[in-house]
């Protein structure tokens, strides 16, 4: 099987069925199936695919588990050799899934790579081209992150180069998404799961490339009207991702400076930290392969990207 289109689904309403009917729309000659991974769905979107889209195979957990343990549900799933990730609420442009499956492929499966994302218009079922996302930045000190201006984004080819992944809509062989040990299925709800499966990747010695000519419209919510998150589960989901791709030193001070920020607020400090102690020992377990592995480290990445932070004059290097 050439490729599997992920499609994962938290509440997502009538907008499951429509992006799994424009996948179907605009794959016509790919080699590929369509996998929708259902977490634990209350509002009938799931059975309304099933009805509409005999064919699309469902899987789903039984309880709410999150953003990341469900891609990773779906990854575990899927046949394909490139894995295309893609938000139950977007839209591909016709030929924009097969652009990005040729691009991991003819990348010898060493990057990631996502598509233009202009906004969807949900009611008309519409990409608006009034502004569209390409490269992603982040810094490292507290994981900000924002569409990035193409003019400051480098170029290989006619790809861009992303410093940061935005997880709408991804592309990624198999054999990478199993070396970098896919989305971190211990994240919680949401938050972070997409910035630090990219770091992962460019640390790992692979890369985060934008195609600008491949299309995929992407509905951006205000808030989050479909599930619930709390303040406490994306802090938690940052202190996975400092901690393992972090070395021990640049850890330390990054715990530090993420705790005095949230030194107002110490009982959500501590909820924050017991749910973190409580996933420990696997992240352990993860830390310890990636960083037997990792070509690069923060330095390089800091340093290859112009942030200020982390810096040091030496450290793991690589091109």
């Amino acid at each position: 099987m050439r490729a599997t289109i992920v499609i994962p689904s938290l509440n997502e309403g009538d907008n499951l069925w429509k992006t799994v009917g424009s996948c179907l729309e605009t794959t016509a000659g790919l080699e590929c199936e369509l996998l929708v991974a259902d977490d634990a769905s209350q509002d009938g979107s799931p059975g309304e695919v099933r009805r509409r889209f005999p064919s699309v195979r469902i899987v789903a957990h039984d309880r709410r588990r999150g953003v990341a343990p469900t891609k990773d549900l779906g990854a575990r799933h899927a046949a394909g050799d490139v894995l295309v990730f893609i938000d139950g609420h977007c839209k591909p442009e016709p030929a924009a899934i097969a652009r990005l499956v040729a691009d991991v492929e003819e990348l010898n499966g060493r990057a990631i790579v996502t598509p233009a994302v202009p906004a969807l218009n949900t009611d008309a079922w519409t990409n608006e081209f009034n502004q569209v996302g390409h490269g992603y930045w982040m810094e490292l000190e507290q994981f900000t992150s924002r569409w990035s201006d193409t003019a400051t984004l480098r170029r290989r080819g006619r790809l861009l180069e992303s410093p940061a992944l935005v997880g709408c809509c991804v592309a990624v062989a198999r054999t990478l998404y199993d070396q970098l040990l896919g989305f971190d299925a211990g994240m919680l709800e949401w938050g972070a799961e997409d910035l630090d499966f990219g770091l992962k990747a460019w640390l790992m010695g692979a890369s985060v490339l934008n195609d600008p000519d491949a299309v995929i419209g992407h509905r951006f919510r205000a808030s989050f009207d479909n599930f619930d998150v709390s303040a406490v589960q994306p802090l938690v989901n940052q202190l996975r991702m400092a901690f393992k791709n972090f070395d021990d030193p640049v850890w330390a001070e990054w715990v530090s400076g993420c705790r005095r920020r949230h030194e107002p607020w110490p009982d959500l400090w501590q909820q924050v930290w017991k749910s973190f102690e409580d996933g420990r020992e696997s992240l352990e377990r993860e830390r310890a392969y990636l960083h037997e592995r990792r070509t690069r480290d923060e330095y390089w990445f800091a340093e290859y990207f112009d942030l200020p932070w982390p810096r040091q004059t030496s450290g793991l290097r690589s091109g």
